[in-house]
């Protein structure tokens, strides 16, 4: 006979709020005998598979009731039971059992026990890592036999829907596939449009790159001439500014010519005041003479001596009346040739002044002109880049052109294949209506 039952002192843990069919069975733990699990299959026929906790009550695995079959049902259970290889601790007899948490959705208990297989007797349900209770195989059956049937239910509820919309598809598509066609006649039509205009755009920009080509050239020509000018007016205003400033020194120069001449008819003046004084002095010393020859000629032989001095005398005064008459004459001349100096430096002074008051203008102008011929030539250096610009653009804007142009080609072209499939799509739409229809 068998040995007398003893279950596990220990009761299972109280049930908590989780899922609603977890079943509280009988729990071993790890390190008793065989023969106590093998009790829990024979007071229980209905058990299947036997929960076997760790010391801190979580589960390690199961003792499946159909591997203590061949204990229960073989005559020689005693013998097996005693023997020290086979009926000593059960923990050599542990196999894995799923596990799944209790708060668990019925829908991932159902998966879990589906991908166990067939031979799976139920799944251990714990609470944060503790054995909670067990959901059996026949129950795990039930629920994924009710899922299969609602899943059916809801298979069979979609189809119905399906059909009833099959005809308002074929409704739609008729139309969709009518609106693709005028969509793909317009689209086609609008491409051949495009087409065209933009070849006549291309054929525009062309010959605008060419003008602008043509214009870049001539504003080159244009840059170079001014530059060349600007810097002819730079060369003439250096001159220019020389001339200036050889003007103001002949200015100077003439000025002090006009000093110069104010200062020799001055000594003029001078030396005709001691000419005057010299002529005085010789009518004195004259009147001296004739007087001294009327004494000598009163003294008779002994002022003869003294008569010859007195003529002598009263010729030297003579002389030098003459001479200083002479020397008064050629003094008026030289005041006469001093005045029209005087005056010729005055003109030559007003003629230097205007000259000056010209060259200034003169300089301002060219300044002026030079400015204005170096900013004409920036800035048609500036319409050269920009017309470079122009024609690059213009080049890119006639190669977009013959892109469009091609552009238009494959829209014209997707149009034609738009066209075919949406027919295509129309005849296919039929046979899926036909397929899925059950008429």
């Amino acid at each position: 006979m068998l040995s007398p039952l003893i279950l596990d002192p220990v009761p299972p843990p109280p049930r908590t709020q989780g899922l609603p069919f977890v079943t509280a069975t009988p729990v071993i733990r790890l390190g008793r005998p065989l023969s106590e699990a093998v009790d829990h299959f024979r007071l229980d026929p209905a058990l299947r598979l036997l929960p076997v906790l760790d010391s801190e009550g979580r589960p390690v695995g199961a003792i499946y009731e159909r591997d203590m079959r061949r204990i229960l049902f073989n005559p020689y259970g005693h013998a097996l039971l005693r023997n020290p290889s086979f009926g000593g601790r059960l923990d050599d007899h542990v196999r894995p059992c799923a596990c799944v948490e209790e708060n668990a959705p019925i829908e991932a208990l159902i998966d879990l026990y589906a991908a166990q297989g067939q031979a799976c007797e139920g799944l251990i349900v714990v609470d944060r890592g503790r054995y909670a209770g067990v959901v059996g195989g026949q129950l795990l059956l039930k629920l994924a036999a009710e899922r299969d049937a609602r899943v059916a239910i809801a298979r069979v509820q979609r189809l119905e829907r399906v059909t009833r919309e099959s005809g308002s598809f074929r409704h739609d598509i008729e139309a969709l596939i009518t609106d693709l066609v005028a969509m793909a006649d317009m689209l086609s039509r609008l491409a051949s449009e495009a087409a065209e205009q933009a070849a006549h755009n291309g054929r525009a920009s062309a010959g605008m790159a060419v003008a602008a080509a043509q214009t870049a050239g001539n504003l080159t020509g244009i840059a170079t001439s001014a530059n060349d000018l600007g810097q002819l007016f730079q060369t003439i205003e250096e001159e220019v500014r020389e001339a200036g400033a050889a003007i103001r020194c002949a200015v100077e120069q003439t000025r002090l010519g006009s000093a110069q001449t104010q200062q020799l008819s001055v000594q003029a003046d001078g030396i005709g005041e001691v000419t005057a004084l010299i002529d005085a002095i010789a009518r004195a010393t004259a009147t001296l003479a004739l007087n001294a020859g009327i004494e000598a000629a009163r003294a008779g032989e002994a002022g003869q001596g003294f008569a010859v001095v007195a003529r002598e005398v009263k010729l030297l005064a003579g002389q030098t009346r003459e001479a200083a008459a002479e020397i008064a004459s050629r003094i008026e001349h030289i005041r006469a040739t001093v005045g029209h100096v005087a005056q010729g430096h005055a003109l030559m002074d007003s003629a230097i002044t205007t000259a000056d008051r010209l060259s200034a203008s003169v300089f301002e102008a060219v300044a002026r002109h030079g400015a204005f011929s170096r900013a004409i030539a920036s800035s048609v250096a500036e319409a050269g880049v920009s017309s470079d610009h122009i024609r690059v653009s213009a080049s890119q804007i006639s190669d977009n052109a013959g892109s469009a142009v091609e552009g238009a080609g494959n829209i014209r072209y997707a149009a034609s294949q738009l066209a075919q499939e949406a027919h295509r799509l129309d005849a296919r739409a039929s046979l899926f209506i036909q397929a899925i229809s059950f008429d």
